[in-house]
């Protein structure tokens, strides 16, 4: 019926052009404007010429009364006649002659002793078993499916499949959900694992992004280096990495800015050895033409409409697949597209704990992740590290993976700047530790404010006699509370000794003050710990750079012990740890 009123308004359309014109030339005619009359009379017949042939398509199109969606599944080249309900819903241990298996790690071990291969049995379909190869027939994915059509199943069992075929020195995961995380976590404990975020954790999937940007950078520095065609060609070639994403749409919303890395990887992953599933709700409209470019492999499973079937697989068959049968999916490779129902895990825990075991008989080195969680609210103790460039004080965050700072008290005069409450008292105090602890420590002088006015003590008088005392001034000043020090018009004594500290480069000044004011940046301290403001322009005028600004939200302004490590052009987020290094 809607197709037939359809039919009418555009048959309705041609002809009012046509009576207008009638009318107009009619009113020429009677008014004898002969030129403009015979000026009407091309433009009046190729109307009617459009408006006869418009009339026998209608008539035929009328006797088919073709829904659209019925128009649009007639080009497709997947038989009319397949029935959903003749794919076996088997499980994926099956497939790979493991569910009678009481060792199954045995299994596991003997696929990864053959030849590594991506192709996988997944499920069954009308003629047996199904493999999928994603790097023959991708190398990179879409899926795409309704909620409930069995998105999170295909993706757990093809990763299950491909970590039970590959050991994890020829093959790694890393997995971004942005549902929750429930998708991927079973899967963490995969030795092939080396990075798993969820959209719970936006600051951790931004460091995620960062770091697939680096290891496509590096891949690349590989391939040139060795002068090979791609990866396959190098002689100790890096493991495949597949990225896998859930929720694809929410991933492009919840963070614009960094989706091209994605798309980067989808171009360029070929020869690097970088593989993407991503999975999505909603296909129309949500990937990008450059990166649907490079995904010539597309899974459907039961969606909602016929456009997103075809944005998918050129076909709306997968609108039609009954929501009692999830699983069922239509694959398009470029060459053929069929329909199987993906094989499910019976024992995901099993499967997991099998590769576990397998990667200790094969002696398989756990691969460091890929990249780390972000700084934490809280450091009481830093891992070992050797301390020849300075003293460990707190954790650094390069925005991919953390390490250890260390404050290079030898050389140079150190600032630290921030508000009360910020942790400068107790960043001092760990460093006069730290620094009488060292094996051969210097002379350390401490200068603190009290109510009566700036108090100093050498640090042997608290640490005990047996320090040297051979230096006639200190080595290393420490002051907390400097502001008025550096007042240019303060008249206590220290003012002028401090002045004369800072131009002595034998003496490296180590201060705390809260406001930059009177401070000559980088003049007085190259190297600084700037707790952020909260306000941009002072914190910028400290040093701070406005990527690492901008990264910082409401809770790092406010934070004890976080702050920002500048020395000299370098510049990196910090967390302090008060209490001794381990």
């Amino acid at each position: 019926m809607k197709q037939r009123r359809l039919e009418r308004l555009t048959i309705l359309s041609m002809a009012a052009p046509v009576a207008g014109q009638c009318v107009m030339l009619a009113m020429l005619l009677i008014l004898r404007q002969w030129m403009f009359a015979a000026m009407m009379v091309p433009s009046l017949i190729g109307c009617l010429a459009s408006l006869a042939l418009t009339l026998p398509r209608s008539a035929r199109e009328t006797k088919t009364d073709a829904p659209v969606t019925a128009q649009l599944q007639s080009h497709t080249p997947i038989d009319d006649a397949t029935r959903f309900d003749r794919f076996d819903c088997t499980n994926l241990e099956h497939l790979m002659k493991m569910d009678d298996d009481p060792l199954p790690w045995r299994t596991v071990t003997r696929n990864w002793l053959q030849s590594p291969c991506l192709s996988v049995p997944i499920g069954m379909g009308a003629h047996g078993m199904v493999h999928l190869d994603l790097a023959k027939q991708g190398p990179h994915a879409l899926v795409a499916g309704t909620t409930g059509s069995g998105k999170s199943v295909l993706l757990q069992s093809w990763c299950l499949a491909l970590a039970c075929h590959n050991p994890p020195e020829r093959l790694q995961f890393v997995f971004l959900d942005f549902k929750g995380g429930s998708a991927f976590r079973p899967l963490e404990r995969l030795p092939h694992c080396v990075g798993n975020v969820c959209d719970l954790d936006l600051k951790h999937a931004v460091r995620a992004l960062h770091a697939l940007e680096s290891e496509l950078r590096r891949r690349e520095q590989l391939v040139a280096t060795s002068q090979a065609q791609d990866i396959d060609t190098m002689p100790d070639a890096p493991p495949r990495l597949v990225v896998v994403i859930d929720e694809f749409h929410a991933l492009r919303d919840q963070l614009p800015d960094l989706v091209n890395r994605i798309v980067r990887i989808a171009s360029l992953g070929r020869s690097l050895g970088m593989h993407v599933i991503a999975c999505t709700q909603h296909p129309v409209g949500q990937v990008s033409g450059e990166m649907k470019a490079n995904m010539t492999l597309g899974l459907c499973l039961r969606v909602r409409d016929a456009m997103q079937s075809m944005e998918i697989i050129g076909s709306g068959k997968a609108a039609n697949i009954p929501p009692s049968l999830p699983g069922v999916v239509y694959c398009n490779d470029g060459e053929d597209t069929q329909a199987w129902r993906c094989a499910t895990t019976r024992h995901i825990s099993r499967l997991v704990d099998a590769t576990v075991f397998a990667a200790r008989y094969f002696g398989s080195v756990p691969a460091p992740a890929l990249f780390s969680p972000p700084l934490p609210r809280l450091v009481k103790r830093l891992p070992p590290t050797p301390s020849a460039n300075g003293i460990p004080f707190a954790l650094a965050d390069n925005g991919v993976t953390l390490g250890v700072a260390q404050l290079p008290v030898a050389q140079g005069n150190i600032g630290i700047i921030g508000q009360h409450g910020r942790g400068k008292t107790t960043l001092l105090s760990e460093l006069a530790k730290r620094l009488m602890e060292q094996p051969n420590p210097v002379p350390v002088r401490w200068t603190s404010r009290e109510t009566d006015g700036f108090h100093t003590r050498d640090m042997m008088d608290i640490y005990g006699d047996d320090q040297p005392t051979n230096c006639a001034q200190p080595r290393i000043w420490l002051i907390d509370d400097a502001d008025p020090l550096f007042d240019p018009f303060g008249t206590d004594p220290l003012c002028e000794q401090l002045r004369q500290a800072l131009a002595d480069h034998s003496i490296s000044v180590v201060f705390a003050v809260e406001s930059s004011r009177h401070v000559r940046i980088p003049e007085h301290c190259a190297v600084r710990v700037v707790f952020p403001t909260s306000e941009q322009a002072t914190d910028q005028m400290n040093g701070i750079p406005g990527d690492i600004w901008a990264s910082f939200d409401a809770n790092d302004m406010t934070m004890p012990g976080r702050a920002v490590l500048i020395d000299h052009a370098r510049a990196m987020p910090i967390q302090c740890a008060y209490g001794h290094a381990s």
